[in-house]
Order: C-alpha cells, then sequence, then structure tokens
C-alpha cells in the first residue's frame, strides 16, 4: 500500500510539475512590475506551495513560516510590551 501511494505521488509531480513550472513563469510574465518590486516572491511561494504538497504537509505552511510567521510574531511582541508597559 505505501508503494502504491509513493507511486500515484511520484505520478503526480511528474505529470504536474511542467505545469506547475509553466503556471510560475506566466504569472511571473503577465505581472512584471510586481515581479520586480519584490522579486520571486509569488513564483516563490507557489513553489513552496508545490514542495508542501509532495512532502505532505499543510500547503503553504513553509511559505509562512519563512516569510509571514516572523513578522506576526514581531507584531505580537511589540503588542505585548506596550500592553505591559500600561
Amino acid at each position: 500500500m505505501v508503494r502504491l501511494v509513493r507511486t500515484l505521488r511520484l505520478l503526480a509531480v511528474v505529470t504536474a510539475s511542467p505545469l506547475v513550472v509553466s503556471y510560475i513563469v506566466l504569472a511571473t510574465l503577465l505581472h512584471p512590475v510586481e515581479a520586480f518590486q519584490r522579486p520571486f516572491r509569488r513564483p516563490l511561494r507557489l513553489w513552496m506551495n508545490v514542495v508542501d504538497w509532495v512532502k505532505g504537509i499543510p500547503v503553504g505552511y513553509s511559505y509562512w513560516v519563512r516569510y509571514q510567521a516572523p513578522a506576526m510574531l514581531d507584531e505580537i511582541a511589540v503588542h505585548h510590551h506596550e500592553d505591559s508597559a500600561s
């Protein structure tokens, strides 16, 4: 059963990889201004979602941990210090 799951997952990745890569390229080319203002965020997020899916973890988790969680934790720390100061 484990071999079947791995085989199906590998087949899905091999089948979807060209589509994912073409989607990332098209998303970058259709929004060139945004791509140069914030370099590679959208393609990076899309690629990290694919990698998360392949690993079997919730989609978007790696991107959130790497890029969004630190800013959120900083905001929480700032609000926590403001509350304790008053």
